[in-house]
C-alpha cells in the first residue's frame, strides 16, 4: 500500500436521507468536509435538516429530482429533473441566509443522458458490441441547460487519471468519480463484484486495482497505489447507515487527506 498522503474530495450522493443529520454530525465532529449530491424530493421532506447541514459548512449540490436514468426519459423531463432541484437548492440556501456559491451536478448513476446508461470509461473510438456509440446531441443538450443554469465542473488539476482524461469525464459540467466505495452493491439480489457485506466494502478500500462498474479502465495505477487525488462517491442510503460510520472510519485510517474543492 502507499504510504503517500494524497487528497481525496469526499462526495455522497442521494441524500437527505432518515439519518441525514446523524451523518452530517458524524463528519462534522472529525472535521470531514463533504459534498452532498441531493434528490430534489427528499430536500422537500428534510429542508430543516439541509439546512442545518448548511450552516455546518457542508455544500449542498444537485443530484436531480427523482433520481431516475437520464437516458431514459425525455429531454424536456431531464431539463426538469434538474431545474426543479436548483429551485430547491437555491431556496434552502436563501432560508440558511449563506450564499450558493457552487453549482455543481451529479447525474444518477453517472448516466449523462447519452444513451450509455453510464457506462462511460472504454475509449469513444472503440464502439464493439459492449459499448454502443453514444448519443452526443442528446448529451450535448443536457450539458447546455446546466450551462444555461450556471453549473461548473472544478479543474482538478490535482486528479492525474488518463482515463477520466482520455473519456472527457473533466471536459463536461457535471461531477464524476475515481473511486466508487460501493457500499449499494449490498443492497443488491446479485452484488456487483460480490460485494455483498460490509467485510467486502472494507476490503474494496484496500484492493490494489479496484474494479469499476463505468466500465474499463487503463492499465494505469489506480486508488492507493496511485499519487492521483481523488473524487470519493459514497452515499446516504438509509439502509446501509451503520456502514456509513465504518467506511469513514476506514477512511480516515489510510494515507488520506480529506479536503475541501476550492
Amino acid at each position: 500500500m502507499s504510504t503517500i498522503k494524497k487528497k481525496v474530495y469526499l462526495t455522497i450522493d442521494d441524500a437527505p436521507g432518515k439519518y441525514f443529520s446523524s451523518k452530517v454530525d458524524y463528519l462534522k465532529d472529525r472535521n470531514i468536509p463533504a459534498i452532498f449530491f441531493c434528490i430534489g424530493n427528499l430536500i422537500e421532506q428534510r429542508k430543516s435538516e439541509v439546512i442545518d447541514a448548511i450552516h455546518k459548512g457542508y455544500i449542498i449540490a444537485n443530484h436531480s429530482y427523482t433520481h431516475p436514468h437520464f437516458s431514459k426519459i425525455s429531454i424536456d423531463k431531464a431539463k426538469s429533473e434538474i431545474s426543479k432541484t436548483d429551485k430547491l437548492i437555491d431556496e434552502v440556501y436563501a432560508s440558511a441566509k449563506v450564499e450558493r456559491k457552487h453549482k455543481w451536478f451529479r447525474f444518477p448513476y453517472g448516466d449523462k443522458g447519452d444513451g450509455l446508461n453510464g457506462y462511460v470509461l472504454p475509449s469513444p473510438k472503440f464502439y464493439g458490441d459492449w459499448f454502443r456509440k453514444p448519443d452526443l446531441k442528446r448529451k450535448n443538450q443536457i450539458q447546455d441547460h446546466l450551462k444555461n443554469l450556471g453549473y461548473t465542473q472544478p479543474s482538478f488539476s490535482d486528479i492525474q487519471y488518463a482515463t477520466m482524461r482520455t473519456n472527457g469525464l473533466f471536459d463536461d459540467i457535471d461531477w464524476h468519480w475515481t473511486f466508487d466505495i460501493m457500499e449499494w452493491a449490498t443492497l443488491e439480489n446479485k452484488p456487483t463484484f460480490g460485494v455483498k457485506d460490509l467485510n467486502a466494502v472494507l476490503a474494496r478500500i484496500n484492493q490494489k486495482t479496484p474494479l469499476d462498474t463505468r466500465g474499463k479502465t487503463s492499465n494505469e495505477k489506480i486508488w492507493l497505489n496511485s499519487n492521483s487525488s481523488e473524487i470519493v462517491l459514497l452515499h446516504d442510503q438509509d439502509e446501509t447507515t451503520e456502514m456509513f460510520y465504518k467506511i469513514v472510519d476506514r477512511l480516515l485510517e489510510l494515507p488520506l487527506e480529506i479536503c475541501e474543492v476550492v
